[in-house]
């Protein structure tokens, strides 16, 4: 999306309301990292321009592949996110460009909006139960025949010193 500011100029406000999509071919930038774009980034944006006060909404949607953090399977996850944000023309973000013919382009702003979103842990499911630590069986599929260990809780020396302390009223 981009907006012209010598329409803004001469009408003191500028409203647009718009549609758009942020191709796949852009989005090539982020290869190596632990996520994966498969589908466009599509956007619905409100800007509103007065005052020399940008304001702006952006509802945006796209699809991520990612592998699970506990079983490692791929899996692709839909992607839904609001980023609104407002600032003085003056004192624009980085990922916003005003290029020499004075357009306002968003792109770089949207596609940061979207990957700082993009959580730390990705699961194939809430419920995931992630791979055997011994023999590496994906429990979500199959049960593992490995010999489960007695849980050793580094903790339990406290437990017992404060089980001798009373609570004092």
């Amino acid at each position: 999306m981009q907006i012209n500011l010598r329409e803004y100029k001469k009408n003191k406000v500028l409203k647009r309301d718009e549609e758009f999509s942020i191709p796949l071919q852009d989005l090539n930038v982020y290869d190596g990292e632990d996520f994966k774009f498969v589908d466009d980034i599509r956007v619905k944006a409100n800007v509103l321009i007065s005052d020399d006060l940008i304001q702006f909404k952006f509802d945006i949607h796209t699809k991520f592949s990612f592998n699970c953090s506990r079983c490692l399977i791929e899996f692709i996850k839909d992607f839904d996110l609001k980023c609104d944000d407002e600032m003085l023309l003056n004192n624009l973000d980085e990922d916003i460009i005003l290029d020499s013919d004075q357009n306002l382009d968003f792109k770089g702003y949207i596609k940061n909006c979207v990957v700082v979103s993009i959580p730390q842990k990705k699961l194939c499911k809430d419920g995931c139960l992630g791979l055997c630590q011994k023999c590496g069986v994906d429990l979500n599929n199959n049960k593992c025949s490995c010999e489960k260990e007695e849980f050793s809780n580094a903790f339990y020396k406290l437990k017992e010193i404060f089980a001798d302390f009373k609570e004092v009223e």
